[in-house]
């Protein structure tokens, strides 16, 4: 199963300006009164900018252009934090703009890519989606196919392979999901993510060629002097602005790569192999070996490229997280042993950096000791071991479920804490988990003596987490902590709340007997009161 993020960030790149351009629009009066005047913008940058001159006098077609593209979009973005519904029908619109521009230029690679990238932007935010008749997925594959269409039109655009890959990696997430075992879905979601790890190379590629080339320039001769004066000759972007003062100009700024480029493609490269990890159990354990060695040189190229910089904690995090994610793969493979699994993540966090402030490091980190505990878990219940072992394993698990339960309380203390309501919800988990150590055949004494006490703890961070879902407006969360604290109350003997969800108690309780929450005969119990 791939590992839950609590708290995850996609980074993409900027959209497209039009290209290096400086258009200034003359006044009225100054413009001749012809037929090409009066037929719209005469090529993609025009209409991306939205200010032909032609909007001031055909309203037919001024009215849409007034607010074309980028413009729609910024409206969008102004909008998206207080009113989601206002701010998706000025997304929706700016992409049937982009759409109506590829119609009469489909060769422009900016509206083209403007219209991908927003499209993936939406599928990102839960509260525009939400306003939408399309799901995460099928919207996701809608900024696929518009991806590949901006990639062909430029195959060496670092921006537009970046976001591509960025596309693959989202939807191969959510194909992944779910059960453990082979499926095509899974199988699909194992390709997506290989495609976009190939992306990702090209894209560095991309990016080094023109670092190396944007360096080598840097130390080239200087201008001559009789080219410096011919250049001081051509009018500047401010004097031509000056002729029709007041009047609105566009240009775009080309940002030349740095090395920051550079280590964002590492770091979504690293992340994208981090999620493939656990697929690789299902869908192909024999890649394991290609996946340590492909990674070890990117681990390297990542350590060299963050020395110096301010993103050392982000990087050294990434790194951890597939280190661990790793070691859980080659753990459920055979290719590793319990005591050097627990090595394997102790090493990964074990480093220099503080992480008592940083909320992203202590969720992980929790994430990783969670993981290791659900691996042991099948070789408790499927596999006979001496009285002795079984109580390791038992203290083991028990163990990293107490650490992992530490460090979610410790990032619930931190300021500006975002995605509470997930924390709360894990850390709820993390309660039933213990209790169910106590249930056959682990029947673990110390979860035994705290039975009332981890349902009651379970319960509590249940409620929390669904208030904290209603405060942050998020519909998904809040209804799995309702329905979750309905089964827990039940379990302690109160019932009611069981039967007022009980339109989704079932889905919920077969979702948590998956993921090691419930033990079969708290299922069989929850099954009778529900009748």
């Amino acid at each position: 199963m791939p590992k839950r993020q609590l708290l995850k960030v996609n980074q993409q790149k900027e959209k497209h300006a039009p290209l290096v351009r400086a258009h200034t629009v003359p006044p009225l009066n100054a413009l001749p009164l012809n037929v090409h005047a009066l037929e719209g913008p005469e090529t993609a940058d025009e209409y991306l900018a939205g200010v032909h001159a032609c909007s001031r006098f055909r309203p037919s077609f001024g009215a849409d252009v007034a607010i074309a593209g980028v413009e729609a979009e910024e409206a969008g973005e102004k909008w998206r934090a207080g009113d989601a519904a206002k701010s998706s029908r000025f997304f929706v619109r700016a992409v049937e703009l982009y759409d109506a521009g590829l119609e009469r230029f489909p060769h422009s690679f900016d509206l083209s890519y403007n219209k991908a990238r927003l499209q993936y932007d939406i599928s990102q935010q839960p509260r525009l989606l939400a306003q939408l008749p399309v799901s995460t997925i099928g919207l996701l594959e809608l900024a696929l196919e518009s991806h590949r269409s901006a990639l062909k039109l430029k195959q060496d655009d670092a921006d537009v392979l970046f976001n591509t890959a960025q596309v693959l990696t989202s939807l191969g997430e959510l194909r992944g999901e779910g059960s453990s075992t082979y499926s095509p879905e899974r199988e699909d979601a194992l390709k997506k993510f290989q495609e976009a790890i190939e992306l990702f190379q090209r894209c560095f590629a991309v990016q080094e060629y023109q670092l190396n080339e944007a360096q080598a320039m840097m130390t080239d001769a200087p201008m001559p002097d009789s080219l410096a004066d011919e250049a001081s000759d051509h009018p500047t972007t401010e004097e031509l602005g000056s002729q029709f003062p007041g009047e609105e100009q566009w240009a775009s700024i080309i940002e030349p790569i740095t090395t920051n480029a550079l280590l964002d493609t590492t770091v979504a490269q690293i992340e994208t192999l981090t999620v493939m990890c656990g697929l690789m159990i299902s869908q192909d354990p024999a890649g394991v070996p290609w996946l340590e060695e492909y990674s070890r040189p990117l681990l390297q190229r990542a350590t060299s490229l963050v020395e110096g910089t301010d993103r050392v904690q982000e990087v050294s995090l990434s790194m951890a997280n597939f280190k661990c994610a790793f070691a859980d793969t080659a753990f459920r493979t055979g290719r590793l042993d319990l005591t050097t699994y627990q090595e394997e993540i102790n090493n990964a966090f074990g480093t220099d950096i503080d992480p008592s402030n940083s909320v992203q490091w202590l969720c992980d980190r929790a994430d990783a000791y969670i993981a290791l505990t659900a691996s042991i878990r099948p070789t408790t219940e499927f596999a006979s071991h001496t009285e002795a072992v079984s109580s390791q394993l038992n203290d083991i698990q028990w163990k990293y479920l107490t650490k992992a339960l530490a460090d979610l309380t410790a990032a619930t203390k931190l300021s500006n804490v975002p995605n509470l309501a997930k924390i709360h919800l894990r850390r709820g988990d993390c309660e039933l988990l213990r209790y169910c150590l106590g249930k056959s055949p682990s029947c673990y004494k110390q979860a035994i003596q705290n039975t009332t006490m981890l349902l009651r703890n379970a319960e509590i961070y249940y409620r929390g987490a669904a208030k904290f879902a209603k405060v942050e407006k998020a519909g998904q969360e809040e209804a799995e902590a309702l329905t979750k604290e309905a089964v827990v109350s039940s379990l302690s003997g109160d019932d009611a709340k069981l039967k007022t969800y009980s339109a989704r108690v079932m889905e919920t309780i077969d979702e948590m007997r998956d993921e090691g929450l419930l033990v079969a005969e708290d299922i069989d119990r929850l099954g009778q009161r529900l009748k």
